[in-house]
């Protein structure tokens, strides 16, 4: 192992469309050590190749994919993989995540890094079989929709082992949050990564790998592997998320009062119990699907059994998918959230951005912003199942207002005139948490690297332990959000499963990392790498024209108080939070990490970004 170390595979693909050439190096172990590997490796790959000011649709953008050094190990929850872009949804750094089993075939076929630049002429898709690496005609493809294309290459390559990752046609007519499916059932959601995809004419990855990961102690890898799953299996919480998945979480954020309703204008959802867990597992759950190495299972099967959307069937819905396409566009009936996830899932678009923006649109109907001659006739308004499905068709084929409404909730408000009413940060829709009703989770959402989004640091449920009435106070939230987020960072780059932290320690996972890698990582080493990732987000970001005005949150979650439920009178009292959060990472009051910092972080090859400010 002189030349790579246990734990990778020892390859990096990089494809560059434009000319057509697939070519393996030798994976950056220097990298993978500074940087853990997954969302690090990302960060910093991203960061040094993609160019200042590279339109995220045209060719000088790339989709980083990148394993973790757990990844096709025995280890619990280490079937996910990172994607690094830059969004053309925020225009800023941005990364997705993606379980499943794509990551471990990928380590499989010999590969830890693949990097795809330039834009092809015509519409391919790139076929990974172990070390035979070629570039596909896919014009045949294009147009279908995420699961008939999978269909058509797994016939294609006469091989039903293959995993894939694809687009949709909300990819290839660049709708900004466009998602890249995987495996039918899994998708890299958020940010936008399939309209990058898209706008490269890929319409597919496909591998096949028959190799194996070295890993350097088997046996401590396997004890320690047997004990997670003892640990696992005792957890209430893992065994409340192996009954029903997330959408466990659904009544507890709502009886507290910060699940986000209809377009956020209050954080109480008085019909929950009509979408929640127990009737999706009442009427609807028929099974479970697993990520490679996870004995959680989490993922739900659901089928709809009667009615107008009979036989509809999808895996999830999910606790975010649930939210945001159901609360917040005031959906009361389960059936229809399950058909629009069929459809988002079908088409390729993240749920999460598609049910954020049509609930702006459904704001704007009831204030007559939106009318129905925009609807060609149908009513928008909170509830309207009708007008949901048919503002996701719309979207789909960028017609009437689904043209409008693919850009985006914060393009699309400040086309109606009233971009205070976009529920976003950076450009990105909020997760479905409302920020007012636990004000740790606004915090994250301004600083998060990647805009709106739940999983940059999470802080809920330490927000909300005992009575949860600590959930609306601001004292002690930086510090929160400060220690979540390098938790984060960590389980993004070794890459596990963030539903691993209901057994798994940083010690615990320091020492599956030493079993696979034979390399010794202190819990405080990670964090150090940890905070260096971060950083490195945030440059590019700086890089990129944000800043501290950036790090922010609508003006409904900063002055509008919470009109009803058990938050009610509460909003979000940023700037004390936000100046601490600066003061502990070691950044300026304008939020640029200061010269000390970098040199504290090992990052002085990035100081030159700082000479912008200037």
């Amino acid at each position: 192992m002189s030349k790579t170390m246990y734990g990778l595979a020892g390859k990096l693909l990089r494809v560059n469309l434009s000319t057509g050439t697939c070519v393996a190096e030798p994976t950056p172990v220097e990298i993978y050590t500074a940087y853990l590997g997954g969302r690090g490796v990302g960060a910093y790959l991203l960061t040094k190749e993609v160019t200042a000011g590279a339109d995220p649709l045209g060719p000088d953008n790339k989709l980083i994919f990148t394993t973790g050094p757990l990844t096709g190990t025995l280890t619990p929850g280490a079937g996910r993989m990172n994607v690094a872009f830059r969004s053309p949804l925020t225009c800023a750094y941005s990364y997705s995540l993606c379980g499943g089993h794509l990551a471990a075939e990928f380590k499989f076929a010999g590969y830890d890094v693949v990097i795809i630049e330039g834009q092809a002429s015509k519409p391919v898709y790139l076929w990974i079989n172990d070390a035979k690496v070629e570039l596909r005609d896919a014009a045949h493809l294009w147009g279908l929709d995420t699961h008939a294309t999978e269909d058509a290459i797994r016939v294609e390559c006469r091989d039903t082992r293959i995993h894939t990752a694809c687009i949709g046609p909300t990819g290839e007519k660049l709708v900004r949050y466009a998602m890249i499916q995987s495996d039918y059932h899994r998708e890299f959601g958020r940010g936008g990564a399939g309209a990058v995809m898209g706008s490269k004419n890929l319409k597919a990855i496909v591998v096949r790998g028959t190799g194996q990961v070295s890993v350097s102690d088997r046996q401590h890898l396997g004890r320690l592997t047997e004990d997670a799953y003892l640990d696992l299996a005792a957890s209430p919480k893992a065994k409340l998320r192996r009954s029903v998945g997330t959408p466990e979480m659904i009544d507890g954020t709502n009886k507290l009062g910060y699940w986000g309703t209809r377009n956020f204008s209050t954080g109480y959802f008085a019909e929950a119990s009509a979408i929640n867990a127990a009737s999706l597992q009442k009427d609807y759950y028929e099974g479970s699907m697993s990520c490679y190495g996870c004995p959680i299972a989490c993922g739900k099967v659901s089928k709809i059994k009667a009615g107008k959307y009979i036989d509809t069937k999808i895996e999830g819905p999910e606790f975010e998918t649930v939210g945001l396409l159901g609360a917040n566009c005031g959906i009361v009936d389960q059936a229809v959230i399950i058909k629009a996830t069929e459809l988002c899932d079908q088409y390729g678009m993240d749920t999460m951005s598609a049910g954020a923006t049509v609930s702006l649109a459904m704001e704007c109907f009831e204030q007559g912003i939106i009318t129905t001659k925009d609807t060609g006739g149908m009513d928008l308004s909170f509830g309207s199942a009708e007008g949901l499905l048919l503002m996701l068709e719309q979207i789909v084929k960028r017609q009437g207002l689904g043209d409008i409404l693919a850009e985006g909730s914060k393009r699309a408000a400040e086309h109606f005139g009233v971009p205070e009413l976009a529920m976003q940060v950076k450009g990105q829709e909020f997760a479905t948490y409302e920020p007012r009703g636990c004000v740790g989770m606004g915090l994250s959402y301004a600083v998060s690297t990647r805009g709106g989004h739940h999983m940059f640091a999470p802080t809920m449920g330490a927000e909300t332990t005992g009575d949860g009435s600590r959930r609306l106070l601001t004292e002690g939230k930086a510090a929160m959000v400060v220690d979540t987020q390098a938790q984060m960072v960590v389980v993004d780059s070794l890459v596990l499963c963030a539903s691993m932290r209901f057994a798994m320690s940083l010690d615990n996972q320091m020492e599956f990392y030493r079993a696979v890698t034979g390399r010794t990582l202190k819990p405080v080493e990670a964090r150090y790498a940890a905070e260096k990732i971060i950083a490195i987000e945030r440059l590019f970001n700086l890089r990129e024209g944000f800043t501290r005005r950036d790090d922010t949150l609508p003006k409904r979650a900063l002055q509008e108080p919470v009109p009803d439920g058990p938050s009610q009178g509460s909003k979000v009292d940023l700037e004390p939070m936000l100046e601490e959060y600066y003061s502990l990472m070691g950044y300026d009051t304008e939020g640029w990490p200061t010269a000390d910092t970098l040199k504290r972080l090992e990052l002085e090859e990035f100081a030159s970004i700082l000479q912008q400010k200037l």
